[in-house]
């Protein structure tokens, strides 16, 4: 039988500003400057977070996931600024900026690297709105030699926690048992025990519950020493 251990990314693997922090400078950058005057870049600013802050509600109530793309021409609409060409240099400039500023937890490449050679199965399970923000920075970091699937909201267009987004990251490794490991407890403990995975919540920061532990070192004694 496969051993397969599901990892959530951002504030467990990885962690890096906010999606609105990313968005700010990226209307800063060098790519976007010359398009845009000082009072079109507030005026886009306030519309990205906005609208990104309203979407955050519908995607909780629904578990739906909602594309980059979307985000960034309803951001542009609601600042009466719609224009294709300049949607595409935002994302762009944006994604550069995500995948740069990512950085992983001092942890993080030990918990993968020690997973693998104990022959656990990686699948990393992250709710992002565009599927690159989760393959780039794992690439970039040198973590993504550890992993050996990558399921995302943006993928699926369901996000945790959705059931059907621990099934399907089951079906990708071909296992039929798993434990999840990850730092938020409605996504990463609730989610995955509402099918039957067992969870190791990573309270880096917040709320601690029973059995959480404060780094992927201490998961890591577990994983390895209690059966599944």
């Amino acid at each position: 039988m496969r051993k397969c251990v599901l990892v959530d990314l951002g504030g467990t693997l990885i962690h890096g500003p906010s999606i609105r922090d990313v968005f700010g400078r990226a209307l800063q950058s060098d790519e976007i400057m010359p398009k845009l005057d000082d009072d079109s870049r507030a005026r886009l600013k306030s519309s990205f977070s906005k609208v990104y802050e309203g979407l955050k509600v519908i995607k909780r109530k629904l578990l739906m996931e909602v594309s980059l793309d979307t985000i960034i021409e309803l951001a542009l609409k609601e600042s009466s600024m719609a224009d294709h060409r300049l949607a595409k240099d935002l994302k762009r400039a944006f994604l550069k900026l995500y995948v740069e500023e990512r950085k992983a937890y001092n942890d993080a490449h030990f918990f993968l690297e020690k997973l693998k050679g104990s022959g656990f199965v990686v699948v990393v399970v992250s709710n992002v709105p565009e599927h690159c923000m989760a393959l780039e920075p794992l690439e970039r970091l040198g973590l993504s030699d550890f992993v050996d699937e990558v399921v995302t909201s943006a993928q699926l267009g369901l996000r945790k926690p959705h059931p059907l987004v621990y099934l399907k990251a089951l079906d990708r490794a071909r296992a039929s048992r798993a434990v999840f490991v990850g730092d938020s407890i409605e996504n990463d403990v609730l989610g995955p025990l509402s099918v039957g995975i067992p969870a190791i919540h990573v309270a880096r920061s917040g709320v601690m519950l029973k059995r959480s532990v404060s780094s992927l070192s201490d998961a890591l004694d577990i994983i390895l020493t209690e059966p599944f």
